[in-house]
């Protein structure tokens, strides 16, 4: 008797064991909550998602910049263009974290960290702390979401080296229509040199963003933006800066080995300086091939003049990758760049070694 009952005890702790091993072993749940997924419960999910990826780029420059471009190459030799350290999670159903540090060879910078609410009603969102400002597709990628080694010098032209981005606030809603169709305001401090920097304490910066997603077929799909952004700048008080913007995106993806992406973006800024107003304009615009299973070339063109004032550029930039992993790339790249009343064109090469160590989030589209 006391032999059957030793067995019978044996087999029930063996069975709680086998029960909370399997649930100890279970993929962690995943609820979704309108567009967001965030974890049910469980100890994975207090841990936060972490990944670091680093960016070497090599450079020759005819004539050497000579000044900070930010995490572009900005010398001849070894550029180190930064190692970005993820951090992102839930931190309850309702909000969650995403933090970027960058790490680079001169210091340490936030890039982003945000708080994003995931459970508002009526398709709302807010997101708030320092973020990437929404305005137009260029402004708003890290740099290994970049199909370049560098920013485009459009891009640098009218937000500066580092781009456009503050501290603030956001909010954002979805609208209930067949195609993806979002809007959003941000209220930021009005920090972005040269546009947004007025010394006075009311100076913030708005921006509005408006951006409609579509599939055309099944192996094509698109995404047009508007953006506008107004506040004041330091040239004299109570002088604004308006910068308009229209983004253009299309994506062929017939399969792994193929796929074909363009790329436009136009800028427009209306600048009140003491002498009068000045309005400029440019915009770039790139393809990328995926010819090949792990290789994919593309080329960049710009111009800066675009109406006709102030300063006048033009830019060419082919580039070629090799993929060895969705975690690992090899990139090499040419800029030839022309600056009118300048005799002497500008010629710069890089190749860049990209790897990625650890989960990261899915980029947007």
């Amino acid at each position: 008797m006391r032999a059957r009952l030793r067995v019978a005890t044996l087999f029930g702790c063996l069975c709680l064991g086998w029960t909370a091993s399997a649930q100890e072993t279970q993929p962690a749940q995943e609820k979704q909550i309108l567009l967001w997924k965030v974890p049910a419960s469980g100890r994975k999910a207090l841990i936060p998602d972490i990944s670091l990826i680093g960016s070497i780029a090599g450079a020759w420059f005819r004539d050497d910049p000579g000044s900070d471009l930010g995490e572009n190459p900005s010398r001849t030799g070894f550029n180190f263009q930064g190692v970005e350290l993820a951090l992102q999670s839930a931190i309850d159903p309702y909000v969650r974290g995403d933090v970027f540090i960058l790490f680079k060879e001169d210091g340490v910078e936030v890039e982003e960290a945000t708080v994003t609410t995931v459970s508002l009603p009526w398709n709302l969102q807010i997101r708030g702390g320092k973020l990437l400002a929404r305005f137009g597709r260029q402004n708003t990628q890290h740099l290994e979401q970049l199909d370049f080694v560098d920013n485009s010098f459009t891009n640098r032209y009218f937000f500066g080296p580092e781009g456009f981005h503050e501290l603030g606030a956001e909010l954002s809603v979805l609208f209930p229509l067949p195609w993806y169709s979002e809007l959003s305001f941000e209220f930021l401090q009005g920090e972005n040199a040269g546009n947004f920097d007025g010394a006075r304490k009311q100076d913030f910066a708005y921006l509005g963003h408006w951006k409609n997603g579509f599939d055309v077929t099944t192996n094509l799909a698109g995404q047009i933006g508007l953006s506008g952004a107004v506040g004041f700048n330091d040239t004299a008080p109570g002088n604004m800066t308006q910068i308009y913007g229209a983004d253009l995106y299309f994506r062929w993806k017939p399969s792994e080995r193929r796929g074909l992406k363009w790329q436009t973006e136009y800028f427009l800024r209306r600048l009140e300086d003491v002498g009068g107003t000045r309005v400029e304009g440019g915009l770039y615009s790139q393809l990328i091939w995926r010819f090949a299973r792990r290789w994919e070339a593309g080329i960049r063109g710009e111009r800066i003049g675009l109406p006709d004032e102030g300063n006048r550029q033009w830019g060419l930039s082919p580039q070629i990758t090799f993929v060895a992993t969705e975690f690992f790339h090899l990139r090499g790249q040419y800029n030839l760049i022309h600056t009118d009343g300048i005799a002497r064109e500008q010629h710069e090469a890089f190749l860049q070694m990209q790897f990625n160590m650890g989960p990261h989030g899915a980029h947007s589209f």
